[in-house]
Formats: C-alpha cells, sequence, structure tokens
C-alpha cells in the first residue's frame, strides 16, 4: 500500500510539473496563467512562452512553416510539403511555376492540421497569422533588452500599453524605456532565437517567428515577424523549409 501511495504521488507530482510548465513567469507578470491579454482590440491573447519552452526567457523549438514536428536538418530536402527540392511545392501553393508538376491550390493560411501550436497543444490555440503579429507591433509598447530579468538572454518585452501614445512604440539598443513600465505590468517576452538553416543557427541574436499566412508574392516563402536590437518587422517573410520559432496565440 505504501508503495501504491508514493507511486501516486509521484506520478501526481509529474503531472502537476507537466501542466504548470511556463504558466507564469517568476517576475510576476500579472499572469496566472499560459496566455497573457495585452488588451488587444482582436481580443487574440499571446502565450508566455515559445513553443518548447519551459521558462518564458527560453528559445524553445525551431519548426519548418507548416510542419509540427523538429528535425536535424532544415532543408527544402526534407521539407514536409514539397517533392525534393525547390519550387517543388505540394500544397499551399498560389503559384504554377512553383509547385510540382504545376501543382496549385487557393491555401493561404496554414490549416489547423499543419498549424504546430494547435497540433501540440489544442483546438484553442494556432500559430499567429501577420495580422496578429502586425497588431502586436501596433498596439504594444516594445522594449529590446539584451538581459532579461537576469537571465543572460536578449530579446524583445513587449508590453499592454498604457497609453496611445505608447502604442506602436519600439524602445532599441541605447534608447531609455519610459519608468512607467516594468517586469510587474502585463506584458510578453520573445527571446532573440535565431533561425535553424540546413544543419546551422544562423543569426542567434535576432528574433525570427513564424505567422501561420502564406507570402502573397511567392509561395516558396511565408511571412513572420523579425525584430533586433536597432529594428523591428512584423511583416517579412522567408523560405518555408528553415526552422523558426513559434509563439502560440489563442482565440477564444
Amino acid at each position: 500500500m505504501r508503495n501504491r501511495l508514493l507511486k501516486s504521488f509521484a506520478l501526481f507530482a509529474l503531472l502537476a510539473t507537466v501542466f504548470t510548465s511556463c504558466t507564469k513567469d517568476d517576475d510576476e507578470n500579472n499572469n496566472d496563467s499560459n496566455v497573457v491579454d495585452l488588451g488587444l482590440p482582436s481580443g487574440v491573447k499571446w502565450a508566455t512562452c515559445n513553443l518548447g519552452a519551459a521558462n518564458p526567457w527560453d528559445k524553445g523549438n525551431y519548426y519548418a512553416w507548416g510542419e509540427t514536428e523538429t528535425k536535424t536538418n532544415y532543408s527544402w530536402s526534407t521539407y514536409k510539403y514539397c517533392n525534393g527540392g525547390n519550387k517543388t511545392l505540394t500544397k499551399y501553393c498560389n503559384s504554377a511555376s512553383c509547385g510540382n508538376n504545376g501543382f496549385t491550390d487557393a491555401l493561404t493560411t496554414l490549416e489547423s492540421a499543419d498549424d504546430v501550436a494547435t497540433a501540440v497543444i489544442g483546438s484553442d490555440y494556432s500559430m499567429p497569422t501577420k495580422a496578429d503579429w502586425e497588431e502586436l507591433g501596433n498596439q504594444c509598447y516594445w522594449v529590446w533588452t539584451s538581459d532579461y530579468n537576469g537571465h543572460g538572454v536578449s530579446g524583445c518585452i513587449v508590453y499592454k500599453a498604457k497609453s496611445a501614445g505608447d502604442k506602436g512604440t519600439k524602445v532599441y539598443s541605447g534608447d531609455t524605456p519610459s519608468a512607467s513600465y516594468s517586469l510587474k505590468d502585463a506584458h510578453i517576452f520573445l527571446p532573440a532565437a535565431g533561425y535553424r538553416s540546413n544543419t546551422d543557427l544562423d543569426y542567434a541574436g535576432y528574433g525570427f517567428y513564424w505567422s501561420a499566412s502564406l507570402n502573397d508574392g511567392n509561395p516558396l516563402s511565408a511571412d513572420y515577424c523579425y525584430f533586433g536590437s536597432v529594428g523591428t518587422n512584423p511583416s517579412n517573410n522567408y523560405f518555408r523549409y528553415c526552422g523558426l520559432s513559434v509563439r502560440p496565440v489563442q482565440r477564444k
């Protein structure tokens, strides 16, 4: 009986760890769950952590666009939705010149089966769209930091704006942020985790975060948010085979 009780307690402790990981930042983020309400007009809430991360300052996993598992080699030869090479797309392709044997479809946003946030966390979650990233860029107060909360990790702190004048403000390296903001205010932290191409990690110290949106002009690429110590662009696009960070959103 005693052994059974000990095993039951151990199982409960393990489950508690799994379900509470990355649910609250150690800086009292005014959050009681794994998402933050940043006061966005859309009502979308942003997760506190990158997908695959245990803490807000952890880099988490890297995913190719439309894939739901990590891998060691991020290239066209290993990409799920092409036939082994450039311009042989088999899904999410609106241009015959980029499709395998002229393949095209009308899909411009990831379906839930191909959305890694939905696949890993559940139906209430998804990858942000290009519009979601643009809203985050336009409605929040962004502050670059080289050392988030003493963890030695660089990236952007994205605060819920306290005034209309703060919305869309970006504070970069060398600039002084408003004293009215602190880590006790509602925010998310986006680590500058770089991205993976082939077997390499490139541009560590810069942020590259996928959206769920196919690039309008070239189906070989998808939209993503980029930021660094001196600039932010929520509307960039990059090759789909590369491994980028994913920050889930909740729409319920």
